[in-house]
């Protein structure tokens, strides 16, 4: 059974470690466009392509009790393009695909993420969801990682507030 959400995107934040990583954000911010919808500006570099060699995971946490409970879901995937892509949730990989090409990327479908510069700015995201999901506060952080040492190469976050409607 499904339910309707709103994932009120509340904020996006770096991750505190952001200046060591080897794909540092030099910007990444979260703003209200209307009660539907937000906007992503994010701006940063690739060293290396996201690929086959790249590992990503979300973290998630929920706010409960006071503190933030890790809910231990997400674990890392190998090739995080390609793990998305074919994950069967066609509201994601649209959402993806669409992300791709604001950031300029040409064969988003194929998960050819090469190196380079990339910048998005105001980018609107509908944050009206359907989804089997818990009402409640959430903390998401978004986390690649080189495959063979396993070092943090990114992270982002975003705070989370599901409302059932």
């Amino acid at each position: 059974m499904k339910h309707k959400y709103m994932v009120d995107v509340e904020n996006g934040y770096l991750c505190p470690d952001n200046s060591q990583l080897e794909i540092p954000m030099r910007k990444y911010r979260i703003d209200r466009l209307n009660r539907t919808h937000r906007a992503i500006t994010a701006d940063f570099s690739l060293a290396r392509p996201i690929d086959q060699n790249t590992e990503g995971g979300v973290i998630l946490e929920r706010w409960s009790d006071g503190k933030w409970m890790n809910m231990p879901i997400f674990p890392f995937q190998k090739d995080p393009c390609k793990n998305v892509m074919t994950s069967g949730f066609d509201d994601l990989v649209k959402m993806a695909v669409d992300f791709g090409k604001a950031l300029g990327l040409k064969n988003v479908e194929k998960c050819d993420i090469p190196p380079g510069n990339y910048t998005v700015n105001n980018y609107a995201i509908d944050i009206t969801n359907s989804a089997p999901f818990w009402a409640g506060r959430f903390r998401a952080t978004m986390v690649l990682r080189a495959r063979d040492t396993k070092r943090k190469i990114f992270c982002v976050g975003s705070l989370l507030n599901f409302v059932e409607i």
